[in-house]
Order: structure tokens, then sequence, then C-alpha cells
């Protein structure tokens, strides 16, 4: 694990070769987002999914978003002014460390970021302390299997690996759903609340 997305890359995130293989409605309907929500996007990049989570959330949710790199940042505080979206707020994080308090969110979203870790067990305690009780974490990642664009597939984890990973860090995956080809999608909550 370890690779990080190159910042120079941001484009990439909104191109229509990634898009025809990550299909952003049927990510949040898959996820669950409803009126009122308040979710978490982390590791929001441009806002690919902030801005479509800020109009299902409606102006009775929230939206946080974070990321690491301030270029991405800046895209996604732009964007979501642009959309004139006032339920979004965007910060600069570490990957282990996000400045909002904690259960703050009933969802937090991680889209293509379990191969970017560097330390999970670090990432998930946070993720933990993010959540709301009885919240859920949905992840999205890459297949492992050469879809042309995205990370290198000796880099990528199967929905099986990803399962385990959420386990070892202390979540209980509840549902695994196929998101495209090159997409999966789990759904999960903290394996110390039932």
């Amino acid at each position: 694990m370890g690779h990080k997305f190159p910042a120079e890359h941001a484009a990439r995130l909104e191109s229509p070769e990634r898009l025809a293989l990550l299909p952003i409605d049927r990510v949040v309907a898959l996820a669950g987002v409803g009126p009122g929500s308040r979710i978490l996007d982390i590791g929001c990049g441009t806002g690919v999914f902030t801005i479509p989570f800020a109009r299902a959330v409606g102006p009775g949710g929230r939206v946080l978003a974070a990321d690491i790199l301030p270029g991405m940042v800046e895209a996604c505080r732009r964007r979501a002014a642009a959309e004139g979206l006032a339920n979004v707020e965007v910060a600069l994080s570490t990957e282990n460390a996000v400045p909002f308090p904690a259960a703050s969110a009933e969802l937090v979203f991680a889209c293509q970021l379990l191969h970017e870790l560097h330390e999970p067990p670090l990432f998930f305690a946070e993720m933990r302390r993010l959540l709301a009780a009885d919240g859920r974490l949905v992840v999205v990642d890459w297949e492992k299997v050469d879809t042309g664009i995205g990370p290198p597939v000796e880099k990528r984890l199967t929905p099986d690996e990803a399962r385990a990973l959420l386990q070892e860090n202390g979540f209980r995956v509840e549902r695994c759903e196929s998101v495209s080809r090159a997409n999966y999608l789990l759904a999960a909550r903290d394996a110390r609340l039932r």
C-alpha cells in the first residue's frame, strides 16, 4: 500500500474514462445518501462526489470534505461556491488527522483511498472518531484488474483484501457491491458497536 495519487494528475479525476468506470449516480445511490444526512467525503479531491452528495443531502444536510493536497481543497471549495452550495465545508487534512469534530458524520465516504494508506490503523481510528454513533463507513476502490487507468494493479486490493483490511481495523463489513467492472463498494460499521 502507500501509492499516492499524483497531484499533477488532478484533471484525471473527472476524465470521461474514469467516470465511465465510476458512475457517480450509482455510487451515491449505493452509499444510501438521503436528505438531511451528514457526510464526510475523505480524500475529496476536486469534489467529484462532494457536490453530488451536497445536492442529495439538501439544505438540511451537511457535507464535510477533506483532502491532503491544498490544490484539491481549493478546487473543491471553488466548485462548491460556484454551485451555490452553502452546506459544504472543505478543509485541508493529513492522512490520519482530519480537522472536524468527533462524531461529525453519519457517513464517512472514502473513494479509491484504501490502496494509498500508509498507516491503516491510524487512518481507520480517525474515521471511527469522526463517525457518529451507528454511523457507516463506505469505501469504493479499484478492482484488482487492469482497467487502463488508475493505480498499478499490484497496488490494488481485491474486495476480499479490502474487507479483511477493514475488519483488521475495527470495522464490521455489512455489504459488498460491484459498482462497475473496475470498482467495488464496501459498507461497514464500527465493530465495537452492536
